[in-house]
């Protein structure tokens, strides 16, 4: 076991959490510091009791500094870094994709737990159920990482996953995101027909052939899939009706099926894989329950990409076809919404009633000149509202009425109106 300090700056971030717990497992005194403003992270963190000082406080001497990609520090390691020396011994599974891939890597970390394996995880939430913490240490040889696409730091435009040298590889999609770093379809390709060509000889990469990018990576047959295995997967595929859920959607059985794959694949049994999937229940800000509050169901979800919204509002509309569906959509940065708003709008169309809060602004973005606002993009959408922070609950609560169905979605703080959404209980 180790005995070392680590300090993470940035500590609240759920990728930074996930390691964080998990090092704290293997003996690492852990601590670090953030903001003052909630985070879904904090229950746990509190729980394991690791201690969180203001950015001002000046940072101890400690072992290992690791950094958050929000953040800089010069005598700091990267998160990316830091999790790819975490697990450079492990036999890593790694989950990538833009949407599906928290979901899917917390599936198979519920799954092998339930299988009697203690497979280690790195799972960007601050929940799952059923499981202590959404970062674990493990000592199976196995070890299932959210592989980001995202860039390492404000300096250092790699993707996250490019440090890690998986032995299997599952790509939930292939979809251009992130405009800021990836200017096009064929530059998000490139990064992610470099994380397949990374896959360890011999090891294993699992797709979606009705993904158009993984389409094109897998016509490069004899260059970016030499040595490796290839398993394809979707609907159609014989195990699909075999999966017997707890959580609902055809995305989310998608997903159970690349990890039940992926389960066989690291030595479980088909029977084993098909029987320890129905334990997973859920993560955090995953079609996550907030309860009824007078008739209205209230749900969250992380979704903040477009396809991830007209997927996650088309599983609503099936499993609650006589309930209307009440969405209030967080944009998450400025250059996302600009990049894709025409793809934002159509996406958000297919709800009941819409309502657009204020677009979350990054840390990289502050200072900078955008060309939307929470009008001009609500006015793209038929019917929908512009909302402020200080009306959000109130309108949304004024427009409801008992059997609708209110979902949040977003990855910034959209989940918040849950809290005030309580306060209208009679």
């Amino acid at each position: 076991m180790a005995s070392n300090t680590a300090f993470f700056i940035g500590i609240k971030g759920v990728g930074m959490c996930a390691l964080a717990l998990a090092m704290q497992d293997d003996g690492w005194i852990v601590s670090g510091s953030d903001t003052d403003e909630s985070f879904i992270t904090e229950d746990i963190l509190a729980k394991r009791n690791i201690k969180i000082q203001s950015f001002s406080d000046p940072i101890p001497q400690l072992d290992k500094i690791i950094c958050s990609a929000a953040y800089s520090h010069p005598d700091s390691i990267s998160l990316a870094q830091g999790l790819s020396e975490f697990v450079k011994d492990k036999k890593v599974i790694a989950v990538a994709g833009v949407g599906g891939k928290t979901t899917t890597t917390a599936m198979l970390a519920a799954m092998f737990h339930a299988a009697g394996r203690d497979v280690g995880y790195y799972v960007g939430t601050g929940s799952i159920a059923g499981l202590s913490a959404p970062g674990h240490l493990g000592s199976d040889p196995y070890y299932v990482v959210e592989a980001d696409e995202y860039a390492i730091s404000k300096t250092d435009h790699r993707p996250k996953f490019a440090l890690l040298t998986p032995d299997i590889v599952i790509t939930t999609n292939i979809i251009h995101d992130h405009p800021d770093i990836y200017a096009d379809e064929s530059a998000t390709m490139s990064a992610f027909a470099s994380l397949i060509s990374s896959i360890k000889p011999g090891g294993t990469w699992i797709c979606d052939p009705n993904d158009k990018i993984t389409s094109q990576i897998l016509d490069l047959q004899g260059v970016t899939l030499k040595g490796i295995k290839v398993i394809q997967y979707g609907s159609a595929h014989p195990l699909y009706n075999q999966l017997n859920l707890s959580v609902f959607g055809d995305q989310n059985k998608m997903d159970a099926l690349a990890a039940v794959l992926a389960g066989i694949e690291s030595g479980l049994t088909e029977s084993q894989a098909l029987e320890a999937i129905k334990s997973y229940k859920g993560a955090g800000r995953r079609q996550e329950f907030h309860g009824e509050v007078e008739g209205r169901l209230l749900y969250d979800d992380y979704g903040h990409h477009p396809r991830e919204i007209e997927l996650t509002v088309k599983s609503f509309k099936e499993h609650f076809p006589n309930n209307r569906i009440l969405l209030v959509f967080e944009s998450h940065t400025y250059s996302r919404t600009e990049s894709l708003l025409q793809d934002f709008a159509d996406a958000i169309k297919h709800t009941d009633i819409a309502f657009i809060m204020p677009i979350f602004e990054s840390a990289r973005e502050k200072g900078q000149a955008h060309t939307i606002t929470t009008e001009s993009f609500a006015a793209l959408i038929p019917g929908a509202t512009a909302l402020t922070w200080e009306n959000a609950a109130e309108s949304v609560w004024a427009a409801s009425k008992p059997g609708d169905l209110i979902l949040t979605m977003g990855a910034g703080f959209v989940y918040k109106l849950h809290d005030q959404f309580l306060r209208f209980k009679v």
